[in-house]
């Protein structure tokens, strides 16, 4: 059995060695989305430890490019002996990584008591025998916005037991976790499989991801989300829930749509520039700057920027960096957000079986009680809390129940007083948390003949999912259409042909500060639903979007911040973007953590 390391760098990045050869991600999610795709296309389990220099965890990913423990690897190897072929030696295949989210909408399943599993459900009738074995994935998110971790060694083996319990179609693999974000942001949904011998994509190709070892030892340091804890989260969460580019009309209530590959696609037309800007189009010059510990976990928000260092829990300021709050904390948090509570911003962060949750003009956060075990989605502006087969939601004087869904249902997001849930086809349904009163959304179909084979994502307005002919599913090669809906009416905000092969089983990743979300290679606008960027053409691979700035890298090693329709080649931590787009926070290589203000309009432009 081949084993993987990843290794997490002073610089943030993840360094994946299997086999004799090294290659840099930009997190820990993108590098285990990597061995999923290696490990399904080999039909070759692969054993992979993830560490700080200090401390590490053992994980195993199965055949099927899932996180499992060992005894359930070989279990899944056992059953699908039977309707797999001998495996081949395992050879590293040119799959693309990819991130997932860990917002992923949970599914009820028929007289199941699940647990928060992926949105993404497909018709159990056109299920191939791999998939109707793998169960639902678990819920993402990213950096903050979007894309919070658990020890890795407990949610894998959790994903495990979710596994079991499922009745889903839809699978969960390597790539497919992610809340989101590191914290201060949601985690959100799922990743095409590829069989013994990997499929070549006809709208994408991509080389090989094996680099030459390095030969200088890699400095190990400071991670974005505390500490190791937080490693195994963004396996769980790459980090909270969907398509190529799309030409918009004149009209503003035009849906965007593209046809074909060969229709002309101003989304791919992405360049690649150097900056001496820290970030893209902000000043060089702080506006406010805040020394941390060297062995401090942190991450940001529009809310806050929470630092951990061991047992100390300190909050700053955004707008200024002064310290809104001090405490301690018995564990790392394991999962941190911006969101509304009862109409009232706050930053909400989980430690084991509690909560806490500090609103905007406060100095002391609220604590909640949690459920055990319970897991947290924040898909939605407001915060979906799932324990066994009762959900709830934060309220400022404690948990607030809400009404479950029909048995094979998924709920998805909470926010606006709703749960938004959704059968395999729909339509989605609209329950009023407080009156349990329910309204039906049907969806605008893209064409004749189609039907939803997944759901993606809900939340934000929008609805995500993948529309294909009868036959399609998420992994079987066929061209698909990923449609964003709104969730006011139904319509179409936007939908583009793409292949399974791309996003069939990928995740949306909501990003920090709600403005952004992406999956796979697609970036878009998540007020309004349109495409904006489709690095698809591009070896460009996206992460966690920061307000409006993605960070990335490109040919999977040089690091980079997207913003626009340009990728800058920077080695910059962003943090997150606050203040209305204003403040962009970055985390520096002293220590230091710095906020620097955006530059001044130019006239005309």
């Amino acid at each position: 059995m081949p084993r993987a390391l990843i290794s997490v760098s002073q610089d943030g990045y993840a360094y994946l060695s299997l086999e004799g050869a090294t290659s840099r991600y930009t997190d820990t999610g993108q590098a285990m989305a990597y061995l999923g795709d290696y490990a399904r296309a080999t039909e070759t389990p692969v054993t992979v430890t993830i560490g700080d220099g200090a401390q590490g965890v053992d994980v195993e990913i199965d055949v099927t490019g899932r996180i499992v423990p060992a005894e359930t690897a070989e279990t899944a190897e056992t059953e699908l002996g039977a309707t797999r072929s001998p495996a081949p030696e395992p050879t590293p295949g040119s799959t693309s990584a990819r991130d997932t989210d860990d917002t992923q909408p949970i599914t009820v399943p028929a007289g199941a008591d699940s647990e928060i599993d992926s949105p993404g459900q497909e018709h159990a009738p056109d299920t191939s025998p791999a998939s109707a074995q793998s169960p639902a994935p678990a819920q993402s998110s990213t950096s903050a916005q979007a894309p919070a971790e658990a020890n890795a060694a407990h949610r894998a083996t959790d994903r495990a037991d979710r596994a079991g319990d499922s009745t889903g179609p839809g699978t969960t693999d390597a790539g497919s976790t992610a809340d989101e974000y590191p914290l201060g942001t949601p985690y959100s949904g799922p990743a095409a499989q590829a069989p013994a011998a990997p499929k070549q994509k006809a709208a994408r190709k991509q080389p090989p991801r094996t680099r030459v070892p390095r030969t200088g030892k890699t400095r190990l340091g400071r991670l974005t989300v505390p500490g190791l804890v937080l490693i195994g989260m963004a396996i769980l969460m790459i980090g909270a829930f969907v398509v190529p580019n799309i030409v918009p009309t004149n009209a503003t209530d035009s849906p965007q749509t593209i046809a074909s590959d060969q229709q002309l696609n101003p989304a791919s037309d992405i360049s690649v520039e150097k900056t001496d800007d820290i970030v893209p189009s902000f000043a060089n010059t702080p506006t406010w700057q805040a020394k941390i510990p060297g062995t401090a976990s942190v991450t940001a928000s529009d809310r806050g920027v929470l630092v951990v260092d061991g047992g100390n829990l300190e909050v700053l300021d955004a707008a200024n960096g002064t310290v809104r709050y001090s405490g301690q904390t018995d564990e790392a948090p394991t999962f941190a957000v911006d969101t509304r509570i009862d109409g009232r911003a706050a930053l909400l962060w989980q430690v084991g079986d509690s909560a806490q949750a500090l609103f905007d003009g406060e100095s002391t956060p609220k604590t909640y009680q949690l459920p055990t075990n319970a897991r947290i989605s924040s898909a939605g502006t407001s915060v979906l809390v799932k324990s066994g087969n009762k959900l709830a939601t934060f309220g400022q004087d404690g948990l607030i129940d809400i009404p479950t869904p029909d048995s094979g249902s998924t709920p998805m997001a909470v926010e606006n007083g709703e749960l938004y849930s959704a059968d395999y086809d729909g339509p989605v349904v609209a329950t009023n948390i407080s009156s349990g009163d329910e309204r039906s959304i049907g969806l605008e179909s893209p064409a004749d003949g189609l039907r939803i084979i997944k759901w993606i994502s809900a939340g934000h307005g929008k609805v995500i999912a993948l529309w294909g002919e009868q036959g399609a599913s998420t992994n079987s090669g066929h061209r698909i259409q990923l449609v964003v809906h709104s969730l006011e009416d139904g319509s179409i905000l936007s939908t583009v042909t793409t292949t399974t092969d791309i996003v069939g089983e990928m995740s949306w990743v909501r990003g920090q500060g709600g403005q952004r979300a992406y999956i796979g290679p697609y970036l878009f606008d998540l007020e309004t639903g349109l495409l904006l960027v489709d690095a698809s053409g591009r070896d460009i691979n996206l992460s966690e979007p920061k307000g409006t700035i993605v960070p990335c890298t490109i040919d999977s090693e040089a690091a980079c911040l997207l913003a626009g329709q340009t990728a800058y080649r920077s080695d910059t931590r962003l943090l997150a973007v606050a203040d209305a787009g204003n403040l962009a926070i970055v985390d520096g290589p002293d220590s230091t953590i710095r906020a620097y203000p955006k530059k001044p309009a130019t006239p005309g432009g």
